[in-house]
């Protein structure tokens, strides 16, 4: 039994690194909810200061729902950076500002420093 749930996880780990090199090269999105022409003449500095260095897109987003803001990573600019300013376009587009949740009380302790760091590391995680 541990032995195929290790050969899983070995299948696992292999078809992931498999996998990566497709992932770099795909658009990072959003869907904003404005106008196509609203979106490309109000564009936030925090995506507009790659305008030079990653492909930008801006279309309408499928079944009227908006527009498709999409931007393809290059080498000079990581990912991590392009899925930041993309959330933080698509609040400003939207909301007019970035919300910023309230901080957590936390312990001063190693425990607190521990979800500190992985709190402000997680805004350029996950779905957009």
């Amino acid at each position: 039994m541990l032995l195929a749930a290790g050969a899983v996880t070995v299948a696992a780990v292999a078809r992931r690194r498999r996998r990566a090199p497709d992932e770099r090269d795909r658009y990072l999105a959003v869907t904003v909810n404005r106008a196509p022409d609203e979106v490309q003449s109000s564009l936030p500095e925090d995506l507009a200061r790659w305008r030079d260095r990653v492909e930008i897109r801006i279309r309408p987003a499928a079944g009227d729902k908006g527009t498709e803001l999409s931007v393809q990573p290059s080498e000079q600019v990581s990912r991590h950076e392009l899925r930041l300013a993309l959330r933080r376009a698509k609040a400003v587009l939207e909301a007019g500002e970035v919300v910023q949740s309230d901080t957590a009380p936390t312990h001063p302790g190693p425990m607190g420093k521990a979800l500190r760091l992985v709190t402000s590391r997680a805004g350029g995680g996950g779905r957009l």
